[in-house]
């Protein structure tokens, strides 16, 4: 039994040694690219007997929908270019009559425009912005966020003497799918590509 335990434990100094000596032979940098992107918009209404307070009494669903309908259309916005989503609403758990419309546009303009009716018994649930990178594009960003990674190690290396050689470890969790909110008005169509680089230190 002894001699397990002295066993295992000359494996974790060993172990630990070999950890120790390697970090020393390693340079860890992180790299960026700065790329654009497409985004498609999205956002969703609330239409809500809850959310009617001063014609409680004598206006009912349809009158609510069709009135947000003709706001809509005067902002040059089509009913067709919304879509119904009577499930979502059921999901909020409101007790009153109602319905969740969802618009969807690649223009922040178009957006900004549907953003801006209003109407009685209208609330905004959520808008976002989505985007999906292409296999293609990935490693594209990829490549160039490894270039500027290998760039700062050499860098570094000259200034304390050494020089790097082959990449021993590449770290990259960049998603393929980006998709944000723009509650706080986020609609930037820059992203940064990072990448987590390791090059031997000679």
């Amino acid at each position: 039994m002894k001699k397990v335990i002295t066993s295992i434990i000359l494996m974790v100094f060993s172990f630990m040694a070999f950890a120790q000596n390697n970090s020393k032979n390693n340079i860890n940098v992180n790299g960026a690219y700065e790329y654009s992107i497409s985004p498609e918009y999205s956002s969703k209404m609330i239409v809500s007997l809850n959310n009617v307070y001063y014609d409680a009494q004598t206006m009912n669903i349809e009158e609510v929908k069709n009135r947000y309908i003709e706001n809509l259309a005067k902002a040059g916005i089509k009913k067709d270019q919304l879509k119904e989503m009577p499930l979502y609403y059921a999901l909020i758990g409101y007790e009153k009559e109602g319905t969740v419309y969802e618009f969807k546009t690649k223009s922040i303009e178009e957006m900004e425009k549907f953003l801006n009716v209003k109407a009685i018994g209208v609330t905004r649930s959520d808008t976002n912005l989505e985007a999906q990178l292409s296999d293609e594009q990935m490693a594209e960003y990829a490549k160039l966020a490894f270039e500027d990674a290998k760039v700062k190690a050499t860098a570094i290396a000259q200034k304390i003497g050494r020089k790097i050689g082959e990449a021993i470890y590449i770290n990259d969790t960049n998603p393929q799918k980006i998709a944000e909110s723009m509650y706080y008005g986020n609609s930037e169509q820059k992203k940064m590509y990072y990448l987590s680089v390791s090059f031997e230190l000679l």
